[in-house]
């Protein structure tokens, strides 16, 4: 309890010293997490109601990644060049109408497309953010905001994913259509969306760290080495693999293994944010005593085993605890690993690290994501589950390979 009250404290403390930028982009942030999880914990269920299978299903999700993929390097580009109060609004309003449109959409084509759009214009916030926030925070405030704003995520994403069930149960009570409740909770989502455009537009543009360095005083002209690249890509990618393998299925995992109904599947996801939540909260403590490097290692590497449990363990109390704590775990390192990736590049090159980093997660996410819908169909959930885990440990394998097998601090 201590512990937490610690925390805490550390957390008050460094909202206060966040500048003005850095607390309009994070409310930004919360605005647009809340409508984007109340999207994705509606969408699947949505479509499975409209008529996919499971192997349609991700050929749809994976449209809406390969949307991201495509756009994530020209958009790094036209982040680099635009005003962000320009370009985050535009960005925010275009993927609320694209989620509108698939909300509503009839037919089948309409719907494909519009996902796409919408992988491909919230690709603006995901090249930004990081670089973003590089230019506004140093020194310990930097871990710290990088740790807040993905806990923020999670955090937030309670209130869209109750929302999103709960509107949705509402809805249909209320109308008896279950089809139209759907419609009803992704359009809700779409506003939130839409209202993050707000804070965004008054956003300014000063940078605390002096251009033409690195986060760590390199000089800007430094180039980024072909093994620097794969050593900075390629543990994601084999991540992005085996987080499209599984990702967008939990929902339809609770659903279809233990019968669960569509607000117990939000109020466990709900739950799953909050583990997450906490865990990104301690992440800069996990770092401080570990270094980033091993703390990234270590959270992946012991979630391994939960994905196995969530693969051949038909308890659902068991289930629901791996869940909780896989999620934790996986996601506690992320804000300390994407600071860990920056900080090794010139300052003129981290936005499109951060695109490139994001098309690889996203392009084997795609491919794993559609490979994944006709593995489920055919064969259930524990196929899909395990390589996911055998990826994990291959990420986690080839992490410390590259970054700590020298015992370097980090």
């Amino acid at each position: 309890m201590q512990r937490l009250r610690s925390i805490l404290a550390s957390y008050l403390g460094a909202v206060s010293s966040f500048n003005r930028n850095s607390r309009l982009f994070l409310l930004g942030q919360i605005l647009l997490w809340i409508g984007a999880n109340q999207v994705s914990l509606l969408l699947s269920l949505y479509l499975k109601r409209f008529g996919y299978t499971e192997d349609t299903i991700g050929t749809a999700l994976a449209m809406r990644a390969l949307g991201g993929a495509i756009v994530a390097l020209p958009a790094s580009f036209m982040a680099a060049r635009l005003d962000l109060r320009r370009l985050l609004p535009v960005a925010a309003a275009l993927t609320a109408a694209a989620t509108v449109a698939q909300s509503l959409a009839a037919s089948g084509s309409v719907i494909l497309s519009s996902l796409f759009l919408s992988g491909a214009f919230s690709t603006a916030f995901q090249v930004c953010s990081g670089p973003f926030f590089m230019r506004n925070s140093e020194g310990e405030q930097r871990v710290l905001l990088f740790s807040l704003n993905g806990a923020l995520s999670m955090g937030t994403g309670v209130i869209g994913s109750l929302l999103g069930g709960g509107i949705k149960d509402l809805a249909f009570l209320a109308l008896g259509d279950e089809l139209l409740a759907y419609r009803i909770g992704l359009v809700v989502g779409a506003l939130f969306v839409l209202a993050a455009g707000l804070p965004f537009s008054a956003l300014r543009e000063p940078s605390v760290r002096r251009e033409g360095t690195t986060a760590r005083g390199y000089p800007e002209g430094d180039r980024i080495s072909p093994g620097l690249w794969l050593k900075l890509l390629l543990p994601g990618a084999l991540v992005g693999l085996g987080a499209g393998l599984t990702i967008p299925y939990l929902n339809l995992y609770f659903k279809r293994q233990f019968l669960l109904g569509d607000a117990a599947i939000g109020a466990a996801v709900a739950a799953g944010q909050v583990t997450t939540f906490l865990g990104m909260a301690a992440g800069p403590a996990l770092a401080h005593r570990l270094g980033k490097a091993r703390s990234v290692f270590v959270t992946q590497l012991v979630s391994v085993p939960l994905i196995l449990v969530l693969a051949w363990i038909r308890s659902l109390p068991l289930a629901l605890l791996a869940y909780l704590l896989r999620q934790a775990l996986m996601n506690m390192a992320t804000p300390i690993q994407d600071i860990f990736v920056l900080e090794k590049v010139p300052a003129s090159r981290m936005i499109h690290l951060n695109a490139v980093k994001m098309l690889v997660w996203t392009g084997t996410w795609t491919l794993s994501a559609r490979l994944s819908g006709w593995l489920i169909y055919q064969g259930g959930f524990p196929p899909s589950f395990t390589v996911t885990a055998a990826l994990y440990g291959l990420s986690s394998v080839l992490f410390w390979a590259f970054f700590l097998r020298k015992a370097r601090p980090s």
